[in-house]
């Protein structure tokens, strides 16, 4: 390899050394795509600063460098154009974006717990049931309903035929899908969620025996109800309810009866709709947030809001890109399929770490 002399001076003597070029700028790339890739498939910082012989500080800039010039989901919809089912199951993530300064300027005003973690933003994410591809997710501030409207906007832009919603309690979801989408949109409520709110209302203490099986037992026929497979179905156990529930009075009886009645179009869509083979939970949105648990648990925490969306940004599409492995029953088709593949896409042989949205350079 070719080498180049240098000569430091000073007063008292001289040092001479030599200096190796950097190499080939592929090479170094190559580096850099596979610190990141190994990032975001669940490798800690330390771990990689032992296995590449860098520093902390080194793989985070590397990392941030390469997740900063990587394209968004518009960018994806406009060059591979999927085919999605319309099936939208919809959820948000708490993620912890630590802002120095600020906490400098408010520390007299905050707990210890606000100081260290003063900005709870939230990952708006959408999986696509059909395909299980995630056609939009963003960072937002907060789930309201005008960040809400903003997400669904840019999955209309996307091109995105969303036909139904499949989501959790928040009640600006449902809103924020129709006002962007129409009134048309099928809205479900995820079941499990409903009756882990039911069982929530039941008081820890101050119930006698008899009492606490009663409520527990009019909460199972509830969710007989909604999780009935077929309208026919759902009638038998909805009389069942009712001749349950009127032996009894108890104020919390009348609660849980009066949320189920309140909700009880959203929550029974799945049978009502059969054409559209609804799921009943949103257990595929739960599912990924699980898996970006687990790799936020080994990262720790985001410094800027820039570095969180672009990290996140880049563990999506490398998602998206990435075969499915553990399928099984119905969906064992799926296997060693990506989703965008399943989606219609032709990725064989596409990097998604290499694909060029801005025209930034790696950092040597």
């Amino acid at each position: 390899m070719k080498k180049w002399v240098f000569r430091i001076a000073c007063r008292k003597c001289t040092f001479i050394g030599q200096l190796r070029p950097l190499g080939n700028i592929r090479e170094e790339d190559d580096v850099c795509f596979q610190i990141t890739r190994q990032s975001l498939e669940k490798a800690s910082l330390r771990i990689l600063g032992r296995r590449f012989h860098k520093s902390k500080n080194t793989i985070l800039k590397i990392v941030h460098r390469v997740t900063a010039r990587l394209p968004d989901s518009r960018w994806i919809a406009k060059q591979f154009c999927p085919s999605w089912s319309g099936i939208l199951i919809f959820d948000g993530k708490v993620i912890r974006v630590f802002d120095a300064l600020s906490t400098r300027l408010k520390r007299s005003s905050l707990s210890e717990d606000e100081v260290r973690w003063l900005h709870k933003m939230r990952w708006l994410v959408g999986v696509d049931f059909g395909t299980g591809d995630l056609p939009h997710y963003d960072l937002a501030q907060s789930e309201s309903r005008i960040e809400l409207v903003i997400y669904f906007k840019i999955l209309k832009s996307v091109g995105y035929p969303l036909k139904a919603v499949v989501c959790d309690g928040n009640a600006d979801i449902p809103r924020a899908a129709r006002f962007v989408f129409g009134k048309d949109v099928v809205i479900q409520l995820c079941t499990r969620h409903f009756i882990k709110g039911l069982k929530r209302l039941l008081p820890a203490d101050g119930l006698s025996d008899g009492t606490r099986k009663r409520l527990e037992k009019t909460i199972s026929l509830i969710q007989s109800v909604i999780e009935s497979n077929t309208i026919e179905e759902a009638g038998k156990n909805l009389q069942n309810l009712k001749l349950f529930s009127s032996s009894f009075r108890h104020p919390l009886k009348m609660q849980c009866i009066k949320l189920f009645q309140r909700h009880k179009q959203e929550l029974c869509a799945h049978f009502l709709h059969p054409e559209l083979h609804l799921p009943h939970t949103s257990n595929d949105a739960e599912n990924l947030i699980r898996q970006l648990n687990q790799r936020l648990k080994i990262l720790g925490r985001f410094f800027s809001r820039h570095y969180a969306k672009d990290y996140l940004n880049a563990w999506a599409l490398l998602r998206r890109f990435t075969p499915f492995t553990d399928c099984r029953g119905t969906r064992r088709y799926r296997n060693v399929k990506a989703p965008l593949e399943l989606a219609g896409c032709e990725i064989k042989n596409i990097d998604p770490l290499k694909l060029k949205h801005s025209n930034r350079e790696l950092g040597r």
